[in-house]
């Protein structure tokens, strides 16, 4: 029966009908069904403070990092930086008779995780921490003891879509073409460091981290800019990532330069700082009802977060919703040039579960799973009006509804958050209610019984 409601709900919808209206189903008769459509819902939103969350977990596969700094007088400034663990690239050095060349770290640009401004220089350095990095999961305040001394340094304005040539020292110096990536170069005398180090300090991976926690990668930014850093290859040993040194060996019949290559391992963490003191949202985190009818916001990492309630959702306990939807509309500035400030680009509702916890509404579970998230949930922005910069976004509410009337002590508000919200440092800035043309509405189809 659902299935039928639900067929009949999508061919109505096609067609199109006002605000309120019933819709007959079939010839007339006492035991008609009643297809009812709404989007006069009462909305209620806030601002509120963002969680923390994880950037490391050991059973998600998280493949952008970010680094640099944001910084505007919205939002206000957020900044990452990245810390990384190295590891064997498959096979153990033999630095006996090396004499060093140069040291290189060597990072695959991410493109989705590019924020601001596409001209910003980044001045970037490496550090070495003090202390390694434990734990099943890590979240994305904790910080870790870091020696001050810069091992590794570069300024430099990615461009995530070109290539760059090289000199393949394995190619006897031949000038080769790579895909888009940051190449940092490292001090000699940390590379002398790795080259005079103990044996012992390679003879395994346990070994290694013992020797070198791991490295701090920082930048400061010439404007607001953020940069990805996609690290999906960290497993493979033949893939971009790498921390490289070049040497030849004193005991070699010839100066060909050869190289090793470190890789590194799984744990890979983000820590991000949101300072909001000055800017315009701190108005909102500090009184939930300041000027909620005009914006809501919401932002990738652990920034704030855009909650929605529905106040007058009870109306519905009794009858069978066909579909729920969540419309809103954001903006972007299109008088900003050379700028990437486009909305997130996939938006996720989470709520409160029965046990108090955060968790995923069920239409972005069972997006997630099989997939594709998108065809389930929605939540992908279109822009609808370029000139002024303007996005609509529907998402999903329709099983969230069926759990709230199901389950006592489930919230039936939800908030809005960027889908791996770790990897995306976009923001979205949303109409509130008090918008004539583009308040945010929930579209209900229901059946009454």
């Amino acid at each position: 029966m659902y299935r039928l409601l639900l067929s009949f709900t999508l061919a109505l919808t096609l067609l199109g009908y006002s605000c309120n209206d019933p819709i007959t189903i079939g010839i007339p008769t006492e035991d008609d069904l009643e297809i009812i459509y709404s989007d006069t819902f009462s909305l209620n939103t806030k601002t509120i403070q963002g969680e923390t969350t994880s950037t490391y977990d050991l059973g998600v596969n998280y493949t952008t990092f970010l680094l640099g700094s944001l910084d505007n007088s919205i939002f206000g400034k957020s900044t990452s930086d990245i810390y990384v663990e190295i590891d064997f690239a498959g096979s153990l050095p033999d630095f006996s008779d090396a004499v060093l060349d140069s040291t290189v770290l060597i990072l695959e640009y991410a493109e989705n995780g590019f924020y601001g401004d596409t001209l910003a220089t980044f001045d970037i350095e490496i550090r070495r921490m003090l202390e390694r990095m434990d734990g099943d999961t890590i979240l994305s305040d904790q910080t870790w003891s870091i020696d001050p001394t810069v091992i590794g340094s570069r300024s430099i304005v990615p461009s995530r879509f070109d290539s760059i040539t090289i000199a393949s020292h394995e190619a006897g110096g031949e000038l080769i073409k790579v895909g888009p990536q940051l190449r940092v170069p490292m001090t000699n005398e940390f590379g002398q460091e790795l080259i005079d180090a103990e044996s012992t300090n390679y003879v395994n991976s346990d070994a290694l981290i013992e020797f070198i926690n791991g490295l701090n990668i920082s930048a400061t930014t010439s404007s607001s800019s953020m940069m990805g850093l996609d690290f999906s290859d960290i497993t493979n040993f033949s893939g971009t990532n790498k921390l490289r040194i070049y040497y030849t060996t004193s005991a070699a019949t010839s100066d060909t330069t050869k190289v090793f290559d470190f890789s590194f391992r799984s744990r890979t963490a983000s820590t991000f700082v949101h300072d909001t003191q000055g800017a315009d949202i701190e108005n909102y985190l500090a009184d939930e009802n300041f000027n909620n009818d005009d914006l809501l916001f919401f932002q990738g990492m652990s920034g704030v977060e855009g909650q929605i309630d529905f106040p007058s959702i009870e109306e519905l306990r009794d009858k069978i919703i066909n579909k729920a939807e969540l419309i809103y509309y954001s903006l972007s500035d299109p008088n900003e040039t050379n700028m990437i400030n486009s909305p997130v680009d996939i938006s996720t509702l989470t709520y409160i579960d029965v046990d108090g916890e955060r968790t995923l509404t069920s239409d972005a579970s069972f997006g997630i799973n099989p997939g594709p998230y998108s065809s389930v949930l929605g939540g992908i922005p279109e822009l609808i009006d370029e000139t002024n910069g303007i996005y609509r976004t529907s998402v999903n509410l329709t099983n969230h509804f069926h759990t709230v009337f199901s389950q006592e002590g489930v919230s039936e508000s939800v908030i809005l958050t960027p889908l791996q919200r770790s990897e995306r440092s976009s923001r979205t800035i949303i109409f509130g209610s008090g918008s004539t043309q583009y308040k945010p509405v929930l579209e209900v189809t229901y059946t009454n019984i």
